[in-house]
């Protein structure tokens, strides 16, 4: 298995345990966060055929995902 391979395998799991975490602690932005997490990589892995530097393709994911944990994460604050 490529090193590479690894860290994502890696970095999924730490981030389900985050959402994992959030979820049975009932905290949800917390749980919003380890989604954030898997929504970037998820991005970043969908976003490899088009091509593109692991940088590039990182951005584009961590960003998405930021605007979803902040959005979330306002939401979650006005609703309740």
């Amino acid at each position: 298995m490529a090193v590479y391979t690894l860290l994502q395998l890696l970095e999924v799991v730490a981030a389900s345990l985050v959402l994992l975490v959030g979820v049975l602690k009932g905290w949800p932005p917390v749980a919003l966060l380890g989604g954030g997490f898997l929504i970037a990589k998820a991005i970043l892995n969908i976003l490899w055929p088009e091509g593109g530097t692991v940088y590039r393709r990182s951005l584009i994911g961590y960003g998405v995902a930021a605007v979803f944990v902040i959005g979330g994460t306002i939401l979650f604050h006005f609703a309740g």
